[in-house]
């Protein structure tokens, strides 16, 4: 093993990993852009948010790659120092984290109406978010790496919540979502849709932070944890984003066509934008499914069919 191989060599696995979910993020910004969702002004600036903080942090890990890893070929000692633009990628990923589970933690309480639940889960949201930006600030005070000793409880902690509050709303937001089931077919499916995208928006975050936390501790004087600690960011504007988009889908698996349904029907799964999207049946009864709630009001024998007119 080359005398870089755990330093460099992690930082440049971390980096490159991150410039390529960078790159998958871009698209979907894209592709959200494009999409015409009628979302409320803050959640689309929260999107901006996001955008801001990814190109932004992308942008500083490949400079202090290129600052250990060109600049200072010739002086290994450099990596013994704590550099601006490591805490800074903490905070920047505290607030990441902290946007995406606010949002899903949202969508949870749109779903469940338990509010002693959401009010817990939102203590530790924000017990992740403080010990990030607290762990970030002290970070940024030492000169050399070796005195990271004293913040490896508080990284542990950070990390932690982390991955239980990820866990937690996955499980609990999936669970929300099962037993909103109504045993008809139609609604049955938008269902699995979702449960599908909460199960993946927060595996792979929890998986991540884990990782992080696992090899933060085991390999405390490496690099090895920020493979996994850099790109964690765009993990969380990835899940966030294909919450969004899915919704496109959604409504074209309701309307049975490659055209999305009326103005405004793209709603579900996101809690914000309340509407009501019709089937189309040969009898006078509807189904809705709105917001975040499948709503059913019809017979259970009736069978659903595609709007008149549709591929």
């Amino acid at each position: 093993m080359g005398a870089f191989d755990l330093t460099i060599g992690a930082l440049l696995l971390g980096c490159s990993f991150n410039v390529y979910l960078y790159g998958l993020a871009t698209y979907q910004y894209v592709t959200y852009a494009t999409l015409g969702f009628d979302d409320p002004i803050w959640l689309r600036a929260l999107v901006a948010i996001l955008f801001a903080i990814d190109t932004s942090q992308t942008i500083i890990e490949i400079y202090g790659l290129w600052h250990l890893g060109v600049e200072n070929y010739a002086n290994p000692s450099v990596l013994t120092n704590v550099f601006w633009f490591w805490p800074f990628c903490g905070m920047a990923i505290s607030v990441s984290a902290v946007i995406v589970q606010g949002f899903f933690l949202h969508r949870l309480q749109g779903l469940t109406r338990q509010v002693w639940l959401c009010g817990f889960l939102a203590l530790l949201v924000t017990g992740v978010w403080l010990t990030g930006v607290i762990t970030s600030i002290k970070s940024a005070l030492l000169d050399d790496v070796i005195e990271f000793a004293p913040l490896v409880p508080l990284v542990t902690a950070w990390l932690a919540l982390e991955t239980g509050v990820d866990i937690i709303i996955t499980v609990t937001l999936s669970r929300a979502l099962w037993r909103s089931k109504t045993g008809m077919a139609a609604t049955n499916t938008i269902i699995h849709r979702c449960i599908r995208a909460a199960v993946q928006s927060g595996l792979f975050p929890s998986v991540f932070a884990f990782a992080c936390l696992l090899s933060f501790i085991l390999w405390t004087d490496t690099y090895l944890y920020m493979i996994f600690g850099l790109p964690l960011g765009r993990i969380y504007s990835n899940s966030f984003l294909y919450t969004l988009i899915i919704r496109k889908e959604l409504s074209r698996i309701i309307y049975g066509t490659s055209e999305a349904g009326p103005a405004g029907s793209n709603s579900f799964p996101t809690p914000h934008q309340i509407s009501s999207v019709k089937f189309h049946r040969d009898t006078a009864t509807d189904t809705t499914v709105d917001g975040d709630n499948v709503k059913m009001s019809l017979d259970q024998s009736v069978v659903l069919s595609p709007p008149k007119g549709s591929a």
